[in-house]
């Protein structure tokens, strides 16, 4: 008798009750035959639902009108389908195979890689022109509000010192924008410029609403180097121009729902890790966006990029240790692939001889 031929011992239950049937089980012209003492059933085969092989779980097979049948044996169930080219699909032997799985994984973490470094930074620049101005003036508007209340304090210049700063902002944006065909002023744009004094340090950053505020100490830092603080205002235009902010938010939003789906049953601590990292990441992409506009910015404006050194170079006599924020904080790229592009980038100015 061939191995299709060999019947094979089972349990059948019919869904009535708990009592198991010891029944012989065949195949005969696709159909499922179960023969036992006083039991026999024909069942269409394509209507067997075959669990899927375990390393040690019991074997089992469903019916539609809720009956089933369970091996005695699972190498000789096994080998049972085997022969009759049953319940073995290709995904089952997939997860069967540690080659397979070993490639599953690889693929698996390659599209997560790829997802992380891309996709979402894909994402949310495809999105953010979706987003109504009127969301980033809200969230810019709070965020101050919220600043104004917790960290920074009303700025100690005098009122003719922040005039000249907005004037000066303004001319400096006028200059030839490729953006536009007509220059527009920041302040005609709704970029404000905001002073304020903090313990922060010398400082300056965007809002999504395009709130520019900049710091007392940058100011006094940077008094006898107009330029360089045009070019550092030039830069957080960028951030506006661009919407970083909101760019961020959505870019940090997708990612902590990714890692909480993925890890916020395991570590809170955990789910956060991959949303923090990947938020200083993409901070560092969008820093070297704005650095491409403020260098643009200083063209146009006959500034050297070059320049931009100073900054770094009194930051850090004021903070030898590093513990600065604002333009030279953790999330931009290091300072010395900042000033290496500052400095090349006198060699590009369109305006040069």
């Amino acid at each position: 008798m061939s191995a299709t031929d060999m019947p094979l011992l089972v349990d059948y239950f019919d869904g009535l009750s708990a009592r198991a049937h010891r029944v012989s089980m065949r195949l005969h012209q696709d159909m499922l035959q179960l023969t036992g003492p006083d039991l026999f059933r024909q069942i269409a085969i394509n209507k067997v639902q075959w669990s899927e092989r375990t390393r040690h779980g019991i074997r089992n097979a469903h019916f539609m009108d809720g009956g089933s049948i369970q091996s005695l044996d699972n190498g000789h169930w096994d080998d049972w389908l085997k022969a009759h080219h049953l319940g073995e699909t290709m995904v089952v032997r997939a997860q069967q195979s540690w080659r397979w799985t070993a490639l599953a994984t690889g693929v698996l973490l390659l599209v997560a890689v790829l997802g992380y470094w891309w996709g979402l930074p894909m994402a949310a620049r495809a999105l953010t022109p979706l987003i109504p101005a009127a969301v980033d003036q809200e969230i810019g508007q709070r965020t101050l509000q919220a600043m104004d209340e917790q960290w920074l304090h009303p700025s100690q210049l005098g009122e003719p010192v922040q005039a000249h700063w907005r004037q000066k902002f303004d001319l400096a944006a006028q200059q030839g924008s490729p953006r536009q065909t007509v220059a527009v002023t920041p302040s005609q744009a709704g970029i404000r410029l905001h002073f304020r004094h903090a313990t922060i340090g010398p400082n300056a950053f965007a809002l999504p609403d395009g709130s520019i505020v900049v710091t007392d100490e940058l100011i006094a830092l940077l008094q006898d180097r107009e330029d360089v603080i045009l070019g550092i205002l030039g830069h957080e235009l960028g951030h506006v121009q661009l919407r970083h902010g909101l760019r961020t938010l959505i870019q940090t939003g997708l990612l902590g729902v990714i890692s909480s789906a993925a890890f916020g049953d395991f570590s809170t601590w955990l789910a956060g890790a991959p949303a923090l990292l990947g938020h200083l990441a993409y901070s560092r992409n969008l820093e070297r966006e704005a650095d491409d506009v403020a260098i643009a910015f200083m063209h146009r404006n006959h500034i050297k990029p070059s320049v931009m050194v100073v900054f770094f170079q009194r930051l850090k006599a004021k903070h030898p240790s590093g513990q600065d924020l604002g333009i030279a904080f953790s999330s931009h790229p290091a300072d010395a692939e900042r000033i290496a592009r500052f400095k090349a980038a006198d060699l590009d100015d369109p305006a040069a001889p």
